[in-house]
C-alpha cells in the first residue's frame, strides 16, 4: 500500500470518526470523504466507494476467480463423467476450457489420464443377461398379510431390502448396466435404409454388462394400502423420488421403488453405469401412469418423463391394456390398443422404439402382428425367458429376453441366479411359504 493510499484512507477514518462525534449528517461526512479520495461528484449521493484504482484490481481478481471457478465447473463435470467411464465426453468438456488455461496442470492432466482410459476400454462379446422388475413392496407386514393379493405380491414382487441385496451383489461381482443400444449398431444401406447389426459393447476390463428394466411402473390400485409406493414424484431439485403413505397413515416422500433406489445407487457407485446408463421402464395406460390420472395428471406425468429421460432411463411401450398381444387379443383388438396407447401414454412420454410384451408372451415372428408392429417404429421386442439370456439381431428389429426378478423365480428357480447372486441370501424372512 503506497504512502499516498494510507494518507487519503486515514483522512477518511478521521472523517468518519470526526463526524460521529460533531454529530455531522451523513450527507456531510459523504461529501468530505469523496473530496479526500478524489470522488467527489462521480457516484451517487457521493457515497464512499474504492478508488478507480482499487476498482480495476478488484474487478481483475473477480474476472479471474470467475474463470477458476469455470475451468474448475469443467473439469468436475469431466471428471463424473469418467466415473462412469464415459471418457469422449469427459474429453469433450475438457475442450470447452479457455485456451488461456491448456497449459495448466490440471487440464494437461486430465486430459492426458482420459485418454489412457479410453485406449484401456475392452470388447465384450459373451452374452448380456437383461433383468426385470415390478413396484417392489416396502412394507412385507402390509404385502404378505394373507389378503386377497398377499399370493400375487408374494410370488410376483420383490421387496426394497431384496432388490438392494440384489444390486450390492451385482456391483460387488462386476457387472455394469448398458444401454440396450449399446449391443446394435445402425448401417446405412445402399438403398439409405438402415439395418441393425450385432455390436459388442466396449467395456471397462474386466466389467460384464447387463441391462435392467422396470415394468408397469403405473401405480395401480390393488397396491394401495398393501405397503407399496403410491406414485412417482419430483422433489424440490428436480429428482423422481416416490410417494409412499406408512402403516401410521403418514406421507413419505423418498427412495420407496427401482426408480429412485437405483439412481441413488448409481450416485453413489458410478462405476455400476456405463455412461450414465439405467434401465428401462415399461408403461401400460389402463389406470393411468406414474400413479396419476392421464388427463387430470397429463403435465406431471410428462415432467416425470422427461426427467426419467435425462437421467439415463428409457421409456417402454407395455400396450395400453396389459393383454397378451398374441393370445388375448386379435389382429384389430392389437392394433385398437396399440393406437390407444400411443395417443393417451406416448404424446406424454415421448415416442418410443422399445416394447416389453405384457407377461413375456410374443407376438408371432414375421406375422401380421409383427408386422404392425415395425410399421409403428418399434424396433426393440423384449419377451421373457428368466432361466437364460437370448439375443436375436435381424435387419429390420431386435429381440431379448428378460429374466423376471420376483419370490417365484428366486425361489424355484435359484440355481439360474448363482453366478449373479446367492438366492439365500437375498429372499426376506417375512415371505410366504411358495407352493
Amino acid at each position: 500500500m503506497n504512502i499516498r493510499y494510507r494518507r487519503l484512507l486515514w483522512t477518511a477514518v478521521l472523517i468518519v470518526i470526526c463526524g460521529l462525534i460533531t454529530g455531522c449528517s451523513r450527507e456531510k461526512m459523504n461529501e468530505q470523504i469523496a473530496e479526500s479520495i478524489g470522488t467527489l461528484g462521480m457516484y451517487e449521493n457521493n457515497e464512499p466507494v474504492e478508488t478507480p484504482k482499487m476498482k480495476a484490481q478488484r474487478e481483475m481478481q473477480e474476472l479471474k476467480a470467475e474463470a477458476e471457478e469455470v475451468v474448475a465447473a469443467y473439469l468436475q463435470k469431466a471428471e463424473r463423467l469418467a466415473a462412469s467411464f464415459d471418457y469422449a465426453a469427459a474429453l469433450e468438456e475438457i475442450a470447452k476450457i479457455d485456451e488461456e488455461y491448456s497449459d495448466d496442470d490440471r487440464v494437461i492432466s486430465a486430459k492426458i489420464e482420459y485418454q489412457r482410459l479410453q485406449g484401456l476400454m475392452a470388447i465384450y462379446n459373451g452374452s448380456v443377461a437383461h433383468f426385470s422388475v415390478k413396484s417392489l413392496v416396502v412394507d412385507p407386514a402390509r404385502a404378505y398379510d394373507n389378503d386377497d393379493m398377499s399370493w400375487y405380491f408374494n410370488n410376483w414382487t420383490l421387496t426394497v431390502d431384496e432388490f438392494k441385496k440384489i444390486l450390492q451383489s451385482l456391483y460387488e461381482k462386476n457387472y455394469i448396466l448398458i444401454d440396450i443400444q449399446d449391443m446394435i449398431v445402425e448401417i446405412e444401406n445402399e438403398d439409405k435404409t438402415t439395418s441393425f447389426a450385432l455390436n459388442m459393447p466396449s467395456v471397462p476390463e474386466g466389467k460384464t454388462p447387463i441391462v435392467l428394466s422396470f415394468t408397469e411402473a403405473n401405480y395401480y390400485d390393488n397396491m394401495s394400502g398393501n405397503g407399496f409406493s403410491s406414485r412417482l414424484v419430483l422433489d424440490e431439485d428436480g429428482n423422481v423420488q416416490n410417494e409412499y403413505q406408512d402403516s401410521a397413515g403418514q406421507t413419505q416422500i423418498g427412495a420407496y421403488d427401482v426408480i429412485p433406489i437405483v439412481d441413488e445407487f448409481v450416485e453413489e457407485h458410478p462405476d455400476f453405469s456405463l455412461r450414465g446408463a439405467k434401465g428401462i421402464v415399461s408403461l401400460t395406460g389402463y389406470e393411468g401412469v406414474f400413479g396419476y390420472g392421464i388427463e387430470t395428471g397429463a403435465s406431471t406425468i410428462t415432467a416425470i418423463a422427461d426427467r426419467l429421460k435425462e437421467t439415463g432411463w428409457q421409456i417402454a411401450c407395455h400396450s395400453f391394456s396389459n393383454n397378451s398381444m398374441e393370445n388375448g387379443m386379435d389382429y384389430d383388438e392389437m392394433v385398437e390398443d396399440m393406437e390407444e396407447w400411443e395417443k393417451k401414454v406416448g404424446s406424454l412420454v415421448g415416442s418410443t422404439e422399445l416394447l416389453i410384451y405384457p407377461y413375456g408372451e410374443e407376438v408371432v415372428t414375421a406375422g401380421m402382428k409383427q408386422e404392425y408392429l415395425l410399421e409403428q417404429g418399434y424396433k426393440y421386442f423384449f419377451g421373457i425367458w428368466s432361466t437364460s439370456d437370448f439375443l436375436e439381431v435381424q435387419p429390420e428389429y431386435v429381440r431379448q429376453t428378460r429374466r423376471t426378478l420376483d419370490g417365484y423365480d428366486l425361489y424355484f428357480y435359484k440355481d439360474s441366479f448363482q453366478e449373479f447372486f446367492n438366492v439365500d441370501e437375498i429372499l426376506d424372512e417375512s415371505r410366504l411359504p411358495f407352493e
